[in-house]
């Protein structure tokens, strides 16, 4: 395993963490013995990095992860987020009053089995929380009680990176940022590796799609609480599939699956320090890691970002 160092929190993380929304079952059905074994696999790899929410599962995820990592808490970075609300007449609202943060933080601790967390992130915060929210405060106050050693955002947009990064309070971020969707890599990555801004990358395999393993017909697999239903609705799914297809020239050499060209490809940006794929067990987490030591040629980059800027219209390559 590789091990990068994430922004000025100095933590050596690896280079492929572990995300487990799936373990909540946000991706279709999940038996909590798949999800150990992907947590069992990514410890015996050297995978250091786990990130999870409260909002997987309305603490599902947390909950399991802090029966697994049991007598294991020691080898593990540990990042959760909170904010968003997930149960009671709120649900479906972010919160990110000082009240609210607090409570869940105390809830995610006690689900996580643990006295700290080394990184607490904000969940979807707005540009109007990340610059004025006096939830600083109360982060700040919990970190010098230490139940939270780093504290930073999880966020959606480049204006929320930016504002992120240049108010100084996030030791890192966490973007989404893939092969189909880099929009970060302009303005944000630039401006945090100036900062020394860690960044944490996820959606690596834009929940799927990249494994290059589905076909028009499993959409209609997608149902209820699965996010594909909503994120691949109508024709989005077929165009997504699509622009997969042209990115398979990335498989070649020691490059064996769509999937390693996927983390290789996030990886090769010098602002990433860690990139969190999810894995439904531990076949999926030994080929997540299987990707850190490749290195994609720097003419298939520069051809899979222009395929990105060109929003996949130029000539196939």
């Amino acid at each position: 395993m590789e091990y990068r160092v994430l922004g000025r929190t100095g933590l050596r993380v690896s280079a492929i963490g572990l995300g487990t929304m799936v373990h909540a079952g946000h991706f279709g059905p999940m038996r909590d013995e798949e999800s150990r074994s992907a947590i069992d696999a990514a410890l015996d790899l050297g995978v250091n990095f786990i990130d999870t929410s409260d909002a997987y599962g309305a603490g599902y995820s947390e909950t399991l992860l802090g029966d697994a990592l049991k007598g294991r808490r020691d080898k593990v970075i540990l990042a959760t987020k909170g904010g968003n609300v997930m149960v009671g007449p709120n649900r479906g609202k972010r919160d990110f009053s000082p009240a609210y943060i607090g409570r869940v933080l105390e809830a995610s601790l006690k689900r996580l089995q643990t006295d700290y967390v080394d990184r607490y992130q904000l969940h979807n915060a707005t540009v109007e929380v990340i610059e004025r929210g006096e939830v600083w405060e109360l982060l700040e106050r919990r970190k010098k009680e230490g139940k939270i050693r780093y504290y930073g955002v999880s966020i959606n947009s480049v204006e929320e990176g930016v504002a992120a990064v240049k108010g100084g309070r996030s030791d890192a971020i966490q973007v989404e940022y893939n092969l189909l969707a880099q929009e970060f890599a302009g303005e944000v990555f630039p401006l945090a590796q100036r900062a020394n801004v860690g960044v944490i990358a996820r959606v690596p395999l834009r929940r799927g799609l990249l494994t290059g393993k589905f076909t028009p017909a499993d959409q209609a697999r997608f149902q209820d609480d699965d996010v594909r239903a909503r994120n691949f609705a109508g024709d989005r799914f077929q165009n997504e599939l699509e622009k997969v297809e042209r990115l398979r020239f990335l498989v070649r050499g020691p490059v064996k699956s769509l999937v390693q060209a996927a983390l290789a490809f996030c990886l090769a940006h010098p602002a990433v320090s860690v990139v969190i794929p999810g894995a439904r067990n531990a076949a999926q987490m030994r080929e997540n890691a299987s990707s850190v030591d490749l290195r994609i040629p720097p003419e298939d980059l520069d051809r899979a970002r222009e395929l990105w800027r060109s929003e996949f219209r130029g000539p196939s390559p």
